[in-house]
């Protein structure tokens, strides 16, 4: 992901002036042409068990039964797009190290989500500081005290991407969530990212092509031949992250994946300021300092969760050993009261007296 973000920022350094209005869905649909055509050649080579346990079901033969099938697919199209396309537009606007800062922050929002939709436990204060730490240190360390806005672009237009860029965190935070929901119905990694990224491609190909923006890019990359060779690395090295990503939040979870996420934004960030330089201020120290901490406070209280749940465990066969060796007189109850019964039906009066 490093690499892929290398290279989409080499996109905006290299053609500040002459990039089309649609570039970024442009890319959009290079990413999705290639994701989806390097997870069917995976599916193709490498199948994943469950891939034939999930390929043909009762509801795909069905007319109604197929759409309704791969209905979560086209929710995740929509909110693939709304991730990508929408942080790479909005760089029209802002400049690009706001839009990593933007997309740190979606570590919170996602354990939000995945505490609602039921993916994982409900996280505690400790947890959230943490994060915290982590993406107001990565945050600070993308700005890095430069100016939130592009020379020659207006407060309302830098507003305006940065609203764009809030939507595409919100749906960074929906996105894994909803994969580990779709995946944990013996659904492969292959698979979901086969499904959503060909329905993504063939929506965007339609939207582009009426809107006339697929014609002035491919205009574009045919004037400037080297786009096509960024476009290519874009969607490749796009392909082993998504792959990686995906199988991550089907084996660690949405919050793990997305951590990870976050900690990548960091090296992000110094590749780039090693390929395109910049200046390095206070900010950037302090940035790592809180970065720094945020990875000690998790780790010192993942390892007292741990040492809590050890003890808890050593504990629980002692208390059931307790449990079986102490008296009960639940045997003796049992028989008195079938020895009352009893009486009572051959010897209603007995009975009586006995009670």
């Amino acid at each position: 992901m490093v690499g892929h973000e290398v290279v989409i920022e080499s996109i905006w350094e290299s053609f500040k002036t002459d990039i089309p209005d649609g570039i970024a869905a442009y890319i959009t649909l290079f990413q999705f042409t290639f994701v989806g055509l390097g997870a069917l050649t995976v599916e193709i080579f490498a199948p994943t068990p469950t891939d034939a346990s999930s390929a043909g079901t009762v509801a795909d033969k069905r007319p109604l039964g197929f759409w309704l099938s791969h209905l979560p697919y086209f929710g995740l199209a929509v909110l693939v797009f709304l991730s990508t396309a929408l942080s790479n537009h909005s760089v029209h606007y802002v400049q690009y190290p706001v839009k990593v800062v933007f997309k740190s922050s979606k570590l919170m929002p996602t354990m939000l989500v995945s505490t609602l939709l039921g993916n994982s436990k409900s996280f505690g204060i400790t947890d959230y500081a943490a994060a915290a730490l982590l993406c107001v240190g990565t945050a600070g360390f993308a700005y890095g005290g430069g100016k939130g806005g592009k020379e020659g672009v207006s407060v309302m237009a830098t507003l305006f991407g940065c609203g764009l860029l809030l939507i595409s965190v919100l749906a960074d935070a929906f996105l894994p969530n909803l994969q580990q929901k779709v995946m944990s119905k013996d659904v492969s990694p292959e698979r979901l990212m086969l499904k959503t990224n060909f329905i993504g491609a063939i929506i965007l190909l339609a939207a582009m092509a009426v809107t006339g923006d697929l014609f002035a890019c491919v205009d574009f990359s045919m004037r400037n031949p080297m786009v096509n060779v960024n476009l290519v690395g874009c969607a490749v090295t796009l392909f082993v992250a998504v792959y990686c990503m995906t199988k991550m939040v089907k084996t660690a979870g949405s919050v793990f994946a997305v951590t990870v996420a976050t900690l990548r934004k960091g090296v992000t960030v110094i590749t780039s300021y090693v390929v395109f330089p910049k200046e390095i201020s206070a900010s950037h120290v302090i940035s790592l300092l809180l970065v720094g901490s945020g990875l000690v406070l998790h780790e010192v209280h993942n390892q007292r969760e741990k040492a809590r749940q050890r003890a808890k465990e050593e504990a629980e066969p002692k208390e059931r050993l307790l449990e079986s060796s102490s008296p009960t007189h639940d045997g003796a109850d049992r028989l008195e009261a079938g020895y009352r019964v009893a009486r009572s039906a051959s010897f209603p009066s007995v009975g009586k007296l006995a009670d």
